[in-house]
């Protein structure tokens, strides 16, 4: 350990000028809980070693050394050692303690040092600084986590397999104990922590069958869901529905029909808030030979567009897209690097089949490039501005990258992740990470999953289950609504359609410190 001078205390209170040597017992140690019960140690015997952290609320060391003292203490609390964190300055009362404490996922007793007992038994002089005793109250470590807390690692695994530590001297990399800090405002991370589910509908009296959710929120804050159903898939009463959760509600309203025709029905669609703020609908148009067999008829679809300026209420007329047979929608859009708004499209181009972008500029709408093979896509903004689209795919998930608003791609390349040939979803969230719903499944559509980036894409981490039960759970919607809640809608075993709403806490922490 490093010995320093003792600084004068702000307040008058004399210090130790020496700090305890190691070898050397402590005293007995007396202090105060947060709350100001009477607390006493004198008998060390009870567990094989007893840390006492110095620490202030208000110190940035202290901020960024408690990760490393939380994961040390972590490790060996269910081996019976006891971390005691030790408060002296007397302006740091019990909520602001209590804050830190719970915002730092601190899960051991903070205590306040009210008489300089233990700041003057062990000559502390920093924060953090760490002293560990052991069942005799010897003291076999002086330092802190500035490290990581490897030192305080190995010095309590030396101590519970009863070898002697060969530690070496360190300087400490804290803050003068008696130092006047300003409070340290930290944000809480568990704040907002909140998960529901629930199904759509039960039932659509004549539309048994659904599939292929999007969902938007509108400018208003309600969020609206479309997606198709009918008697089964590419049937000729295949219509497109829509419900609403009014903003503050968690009720969803009564399905509505709002496109069908017996002999042109609506297939895959994308809802989305326009740059205007107007809701938009586009949607492929069934424009195959009729009758035709269950699940056919995609590769002749059309693309027709409708918006609406009353967040969903009543619509305008319905518009072809010209140049569009055998294009179809499956993912909400972006706004590109350059400002421009796209939407990612698969079908039949003159250069071959593929994936695209449908940018609208005004009243009308181009494609811009082509990627060879690949279909569905998802893409999301980068943060070098670059675009990444994940597509379709089995038994792997494709990937393409441009970097230049979308006019060229790279060769499509596998990724890691399993795909069974069914659509995915993906976004980027204002944090930066980037979220991906998928099939995590070479073969079958359950599991449906949930796994995030913090590289944009590069790679991926954290795969959580939404659903693992026998059944069909695909073709995923997902979006980040302006509060924050995060979207989710899949189709739940061609019943109907279930909504997931979640805030980002929910990814982050999967249990909470206790």
């Amino acid at each position: 350990h490093a010995r320093r001078h003792a600084p004068s205390h702000a307040g008058g209170r004399p210090r130790r000028a020496g700090i305890i040597e190691i070898g050397e017992r402590v005293a007995t140690i007396s202090f105060v809980t947060i709350d100001g019960g009477p607390r006493e140690i004198s008998d060390f015997s009870g567990r094989p070693g007893t840390a006492f952290v110095f620490l202030s609320a208000r110190c940035e060391k202290t901020r960024a050394q408690i990760d490393a003292i939380n994961e040390v203490h972590r490790k060996y609390r269910l081996r019976e050692v006891l971390f005691i964190g030790v408060v002296a300055d007397m302006d740091q009362e019990s909520e602001e303690l209590r804050h830190f404490q719970q915002r730092t996922g601190s899960i051991f007793p903070f205590h306040r040092d009210v008489e300089g007992v233990a700041t003057n038994a062990f000559g502390a002089q920093f924060t953090p600084e760490i002293f560990l005793v052991d069942s005799d109250g010897v003291l076999v470590f002086h330092g802190d986590a500035s490290d990581g807390g490897d030192a305080l690692d190995d010095a309590i695994r030396s101590l519970l397999r009863n070898k002697p530590l060969d530690m070496p001297s360190t300087p400490l990399d804290g803050t003068p104990i008696d130092a006047d800090l300003p409070l340290l405002s930290i944000e809480d991370p568990y704040k907002g922590f909140s998960f529901s589910s629930e199904l759509i509908f039960d039932h659509i009296p004549g539309a048994p069958a659904h599939h292929c959710s999007t969902l938007a929120e509108a400018s208003n804050g309600d969020l609206l869901v479309l997606w198709y159903g009918g008697s089964f898939e590419s049937a000729d009463d295949q219509a497109l529905w829509i419900a609403r959760q009014p903003k503050g509600s968690r009720e969803w309203s009564k399905p509505e029909s709002i496109v069908s025709h017996p002999e042109t029905p609506p297939g895959n669609a994308v809802i989305f808030r326009e740059p205007e703020g107007n809701i938009g609908v586009i949607w492929g148009r069934m424009e195959g030979e009729r009758p035709t067999r269950r699940g056919s008829g995609w590769d002749t679809c059309r693309l027709m567009y409708r918006h609406s300026k009353d967040h969903g209420h009543t619509w305008s007329d319905d518009v072809e897209i010209p140049d569009t047979f055998g294009w179809l929608p499956r993912n909400v859009p972006i706004t590109m690097a350059d400002g421009r708004f796209a939407v990612p499209i698969s079908g039949r181009t003159d250069e071959g089949n593929g994936s695209f972008l449908l940018i609208r500029d005004g009243d009308s709408w181009t494609r811009s490039g082509l990627i060879p093979g690949a279909s569905q896509p998802t893409v999301i903004l980068r943060d070098d501005r670059g675009l990444l689209s994940l597509m379709r795919s089995s038994p792997f998930t494709k990937q393409s990258v441009s970097t230049d608003n979308g006019a060229t791609w790279t060769p499509i390349a596998d990724t890691e992740l399993m795909n069974p040939g069914a659509g995915i979803a993906m976004t980027k969230l204002a944090s930066g990470r980037v979220l991906l719903v998928f099939n995590n499944s070479k073969r079958d559509r359950s599991p449906l999953n949930l796994i995030q980036s913090t590289d944009d894409g590069k790679t991926w981490e954290g795969l959580r289950t939404l659903e693992a039960n026998p059944g069909e759970y695909s073709y995923p919607s997902i979006i980040q609504a302006s509060d924050g809640t995060i979207h989710i809608t899949y189709t739940y075993r061609r019943y109907t359609i279930k909504h997931v709403a979640f805030t980002e806490p929910w990814l982050i922490h999967t249990e909470r410190p206790n």
